[in-house]
């Protein structure tokens, strides 16, 4: 009986600890989205308490702010500007700009990614690069051409590899300046190393990459692509398409033609969601099958765009530009929880998570 009870209060004991322990680890940060409000040119950057889902401040980062992207540490955040050329270095914590880099980003830089350790920022451009600035020194150190335009990157976990998602892009991009570079239609990922910052592979995909996202565990790279409803499924270790997932259209939205943009890993990996931009819907998918399952629908506002997680991947949170509306849903009973209505005009539209360690003084 003793033997028994003694279990009983180690039991006790031990779940009591992990209860504090995750309670002080969430005390420690405070969870805040930052939004892209495009069309601004002053206070283009909302801040978001995601406790309340109110707005707290507004930031300006530059001109027309379209990639953010955030190290390990959380308590800095990159805003690139595609007017202008720069790069703007956010403090998480206080929810202030430190500086803005004038180093050369070439024309139009788009969605970069900063390494976990904070040092490296890989920030792609529509000049048809991606350039490795060194953080810590504050200059670029390395030119990374792919083919198509510069546009989006994922960052693998760990950080040993980053995967460079060129578009091939419209006539109105082909209108860009190019810097002289042949303009060529990429159907491929560029992996690349994170520590030589050298092209190691390349992963063919049929069509031109779109937004991309990567698995908690590294193990599989989910992406939108040109022509396709719905997104691939690419193996990271052996770098090969391994499967797809497709949206269940009705008829009338078959009729119209649409694309698939902005998708983000949900449910402790089990799940990715994705929007369907022109029918205004955005999908939920089971990726421990395969191929990926339907498993919800959600009429949203218009023109959804970006999608991004909580950390714990148990809220959903979608942006809708051209409604100027940001959308919540609960993942496990899916089901919308809130919106979050900007004024007429702001454009929503990029957008990323941060758990910023609380500031001490």
């Amino acid at each position: 009986m003793k033997v028994r009870y003694l279990m009983f209060v180690l039991a006790l004991v031990v779940a009591a600890t992990f209860t504090s322990n995750a309670q002080n680890a969430q005390n420690a940060t405070k969870e805040k989205l930052y939004i892209s409000l495009e069309n601004l040119e002053k206070d283009n950057l909302a801040v978001i308490d995601l406790a309340t889902f109110k707005e707290i401040k507004r930031l300006t980062a530059g001109s027309h702010p379209h990639g953010l992207t955030s190290p390990r540490s959380q308590s800095v955040l990159y805003a690139a500007s595609e007017i202008g050329g720069v790069v703007t270095l956010v403090d998480t914590i206080r929810d202030e700009v430190i500086k803005t880099f004038h180093v050369g980003f070439g024309v139009e830089p788009q969605n970069g990614a900063v390494t976990p350790d904070g040092r490296f920022l890989y920030q792609p451009s529509y000049a048809g690069y991606w350039q490795v600035f060194d953080t810590q020194n504050e200059k670029i150190i390395e030119y990374i051409h792919t083919l198509g335009i510069g546009h989006n990157t994922v960052m693998a976990p760990d950080g040993k590899f980053v995967y460079l998602l060129p578009i091939a892009g419209g006539e109105g991009h082909w209108r860009r300046p190019s810097l002289g570079l042949p303009r060529t239609q990429p159907k491929e990922v560029t992996v690349v190393d994170a520590t030589t910052h050298k092209v190691v592979g390349t992963i063919p995909v049929g069509a031109g990459p779109r937004p991309g996202t990567i698995s908690p565990d590294g193990k599989r790279l989910y992406m939108n692509v040109d022509d396709l409803m719905g997104f691939l499924v690419i193996d990271t270790a052996a770098r090969k398409l391994i499967s797809k997932a497709t949206m269940t259209l009705t008829p009338n939205e078959q009729a119209v033609r649409s694309r698939s943009h902005g998708i983000a890993v949900a449910n402790d990996g089990k799940e990715v969601w994705t929007n369907d931009v022109v029918h205004a819907v955005t999908y939920a998918f089971e990726v421990t099958v395969d191929p990926p399952k339907q498993i919800a629908r959600f009429p949203v506002g218009r023109q959804p765009y970006w999608i991004v997680t909580s950390k714990d991947t148990k809220t959903v949170y979608v942006n809708c530009p051209s409604d100027d509306v940001l959308i919540a849903f609960d993942v496990a009973t899916k089901k919308e929880k809130a919106r979050l209505q900007f004024p007429k005009g702001s454009h929503n539209t990029r957008m990323t998570v941060v758990a910023a360690p609380r500031s001490t003084t």
